[in-house]
């Protein structure tokens, strides 16, 4: 089974995420910040990052940069879901490394067509 990690500082946005991909048969890790999502990837391992762009501390830029940078995640699939969609941020996400780009509020199916197209793309078995 596929193990997403879902990084966002809005509480409800977490489980709005893991509800949805939790019906795709997927385990669902999550963390409210930057620094904690490093700490559950390093430990946890996961398959995919859903990652937000507007948090406190360490937002989702300095977070994926961090994360392309260590040989160790440096594969790992990040997708960005934030209501951040402008040219200028999804450029940048780009740059450092970014599987795909949702924005918020995504369309019925978009994440979990991203969180799939991810998988299949790192060869990770679905459920």
């Amino acid at each position: 089974m596929p193990t997403i990690l879902v990084v966002d500082d809005h509480e409800e946005i977490r489980e709005a995420l893991a509800e949805i991909l939790e019906e795709e048969g997927h385990e669902i890790l999550q963390a409210a910040d930057g620094l904690l999502a490093l700490e559950v990837i390093a430990s946890s391992k996961p398959d995919v990052v859903l990652l937000d762009i507007a948090m406190p501390g360490m937002d989702g830029l300095e977070t994926l940069r961090r994360l392309k940078d260590q040989p160790e995640s440096s594969s790992l699939p990040v997708i960005m879901v934030t209501a951040q969609g402008d040219r200028q941020n999804m450029v940048k996400a780009v740059q450092l490394g970014v599987r795909d780009y949702v924005t918020k509020p995504w369309e019925p199916g978009e994440v979990e067509m991203c969180v799939n197209w991810a998988l299949k793309a790192a060869n990770v078995a679905a459920a």
